[in-house]
């Protein structure tokens, strides 16, 4: 992998309101699926952000499933406070480099706080693919680089460090060309539980091509892609950073006019999400990455609404959905 980031008809008339009330490309949910067999092999798995289910088809061969939905981390507000059980756990003398440190304040929430240091690892340390030296976290952090083994070491201890419960995850990193073993992490925060990230693409970010084993793969089994993703999943890009954000939009749409059959809200990204719930009063979709969504309302198999909708980070929409029929009473 390279050192840069890739930035991974009808007799109807309907009326919408879109509202604001507080407060753009978003960010596709993508999924693929892979036939697999011999070599290593690998394990069911989910986090926040990120499924992958392993289905045994026999004859030592397995279809396993992976699914990066569009949702935001949605860690907890408020303050943290580091946990001192992982803080007993670090190696002696191990601790935060002082520049670091220096901008991890108290008063901080915890997703920021672990983003901070996300930032620091990223720009203190460079992926290098053909380091032969020791990938482990102190010698990745004197050296200033490391593969992606040492990448992920360094920051997880560093999270350790800075009070998160962190561990690093082993797999492989599929192309449309070739495998490669992979390692990235996963980090606890509260309220979102655990959350994976790749330090070589982005921060709370992994992909549909990430695929999860229990341990380092010394054996590369055969892959066959059955379904490849496809798009990347794309994220809001802050300070040139791809970034998974913490907190979604939201989006309610209100039946103001009901007027019988049954009405579905179906809500689509850029690159093949879809999103639907069914409208009796009112539907919601909620933590949305920020961007550009299309909205259709269907009544029965009718389409009575099609709206293109720009979401910012964090805010709250409300869509008045009101339907004017002939046949209404």
């Amino acid at each position: 992998m390279s050192n840069s980031h890739w930035r991974a008809g009808h007799r109807l008339y309907v009326s919408v309101l879109v509202v604001a009330l507080f407060g753009a490309a978003p960010a596709d949910g993508t999924e693929a699926a892979y036939r697999l067999r011999s070599g290593n092999l690998p394990i069911s798995h989910s986090v926040n952000g990120y499924s992958q289910s392993v289905e045994v088809l026999g004859d030592g061969e397995v279809l396993v499933r992976v699914g990066v939905p569009t949702v935001a981390v949605g860690a907890a507000s408020g303050g943290f406070e580091p946990d001192p059980q992982v803080l007993a756990g670090l190696p002696e003398g191990f601790g935060l480099p002082e520049r670091l440190g220096s901008v991890l304040s108290a008063d901080l929430d915890a997703f920021t706080r672990a983003t901070r240091v996300l930032r620091w690892v990223d720009r203190s340390l460079s992926l290098n693919t053909s380091s032969t030296g020791d990938q482990d976290a102190v010698s990745v952090l004197r050296r200033g680089n490391g593969r992606c083994s040492g990448l992920a070491n360094a920051t997880v201890a560093l999270l350790r460090a800075a009070g998160f419960e962190a561990r690093t995850v082993s797999g492989l990193l599929v192309s449309d060309d070739r495998v490669v073993p992979h390692r990235w992490l996963e980090c606890r925060l509260p309220g979102a539980g655990w959350v994976p990230t790749d330090p070589t693409i982005g921060f709370w970010v992994v992909t549909p091509r990430h695929l999860v084993f229990s341990d380092t793969v010394t054996d590369l089994p055969v892959i066959e892609m059955v379904s490849p993703p496809k798009d990347r999943p794309r994220y809001p890009v802050i300070d040139g950073v791809p970034t998974r954000p913490d907190r979604g939009s939201e989006l309610v749409c209100r039946v103001v006019s009901p007027c019988g059959g049954r009405l579905v809200a179906v809500l689509r990204g850029d690159a093949g999400v879809e999103l639907r719930t069914e409208l009796e009063k009112e539907g919601r979709f909620s933590g949305l990455f920020p961007g550009r969504w299309r909205l259709e309302v269907t009544r029965d198999a009718d389409v009575v609404l099609r709206q293109t909708l720009n979401l910012g980070n964090g805010e709250h929409y409300s869509v008045a959905v009101r339907i004017d029929d002939e046949d209404c009473d």
